[in-house]
């Protein structure tokens, strides 16, 4: 099965929450901090569903993200890769 790998890049205000405060939120969703072009990264690894269901259920829980989100008063872009294809060095997830 392949498994993919979700990233985060984060944009922070001064008035919103802190890099911390996000950290641990993210944390309850199974997010880690990490380093490199991004700043946060969730592992699917085998909850990434089959050719089917991956669609829905990717989007169902990046919906919850944002929800929770919602108010922090920050700006967030994620992205998708395959396992290993990845074009960037990150450090520190897995």
């Amino acid at each position: 099965m392949t498994e993919y790998v979700t990233y985060m890049e984060v944009s922070f205000c001064s008035d919103g929450v802190t890099p911390t405060e996000l950290t641990e939120t993210l944390g309850k969703y199974g997010w880690k901090p990490c380093y490199g072009r991004y700043d946060y990264v969730y592992d699917w690894g085998n909850n990434w569903g089959n050719k089917d269901t991956n669609i829905h259920e990717f989007l169902e829980y990046i919906n919850k993200v944002h929800e929770t989100l919602r108010n922090y008063k920050m700006y967030y872009s994620i992205r998708t890769y395959q396992r290993g294809s990845e074009d960037f060095p990150v450090w520190g997830h897995y």
